[in-house]
């Protein structure tokens, strides 16, 4: 299958790196920002613990640092972070100058993933964030399989558009999976089931939802049992991107004829009622209109499965 490069009125939002504590950015600016800006991110600075959650939903960002001691209760703003199911798998890194043990031991049991003293940190900053922003690829057991019979059914559902059905069979083909591979069929279920929330007029809900499906399929194979997963995570995340931009105020009723106007040369109006009535406006590669159960449905990634 022919993927088309990017183009520029394509685009994924800047990957972030949020980072707790004005004393990191102090303290060695030089080699933090180098680290993130190497990596193609940005770094977002948060001064107070009580700040942290607002910001991480508003970047969804690929890695958490937290540099100690900062204002307010770290470890509660951690145990949120890591209790909600769309930013728990966020890594989180808490370091220090000096990190006494029961520091480390309430990072841990708070869910911090890694809790270094600065200077490890300033070992590990690159290699950290760049993995981050671009995890390696890990073959699970069974990625080069043919897909099972139930998750080739939710893949015919969820490219004609049927988000409820390709969660009941894709739902099916995870619990009769055992292997860590059974987060591909996950994955894309909980994107299928963003695409509902948009049907349904519920912009939180499709965030959410994004924010479970996505993490899960990074790190992934490009074509995993037989499907372009790169392709189709690209687009999912070009539409994440958009639902952001557009943000909760700014969110209308699919149906309002508000935003059928909005330009079709942005990813916001290929969410649009409008334009999938039309058929004329421009689509991301991978992208289709699906087959129309009811009025306001949404642009979709296709999961396209891989030809020989």
């Amino acid at each position: 299958m022919f993927i088309p490069k990017m183009t520029q009125n394509q685009s994924i939002p800047q990957p972030a790196v949020v980072v707790l504590g004005n004393a990191a950015i102090e303290s060695k600016p030089a080699a933090l920002h180098q680290a993130v800006h190497k990596a193609g991110a940005h770094v977002v600075p948060v001064p107070d613990a009580a700040q942290l959650v607002a910001v991480v939903d508003a970047y969804f960002p690929v890695l958490i640092l937290i540099a100690l001691p900062v204002v307010g209760d770290w470890a509660a703003a951690i145990r949120r972070c890591k209790l909600r199911p769309h930013s728990a798998a966020i890594p989180i890194c808490v370091f220090g100058e000096r990190l006494d043990e029961a520091t480390i031991q309430a990072a841990h049991a708070a869910g911090a993933d890694q809790v270094w003293t600065a200077g490890q940190l300033a070992a590990e900053i690159a290699v950290l964030v760049a993995r981050c922003v671009e995890p390696p690829i890990i073959y699970l057991a069974g990625w080069d399989e043919p897909l099972p019979e139930l998750a080739r059914r939710g893949l015919v559902e969820f490219n004609r558009g049927a988000y409820f059905e390709q969660h009941e069979l894709f739902e099916a083909a995870w619990m009769a999976e055992a292997r860590p591979i059974r987060q591909l069929y996950q994955g894309i279920l909980q994107i299928g089931v963003a695409f509902l929330q948009i049907e349904q007029h519920n912009w939180a809900g499709a965030i959410k939802m994004m924010r479970r499906g996505l993490p899960k399929l990074r790190g992934l194979p490009p074509v995993c049992q037989g499907i372009e997963l790169a392709a189709f995570r690209q687009a999912a995340e070009e539409i994440h991107g958009g639902l952001m931009e557009l943000g909760r105020k700014k969110w209308p009723s699919l149906t309002s004829p508000v935003f059928r106007k909005l330009s079709c040369t942005t990813i916001n109006a290929c969410i649009s009622s409008g334009c999938a009535r039309s058929g004329r406006c421009w689509r991301p590669p991978g992208w289709h209109s699906a087959p129309r159960r009811e009025s306001g449905r949404a642009f979709a990634p296709v999961v396209q499965p891989r030809t020989h």
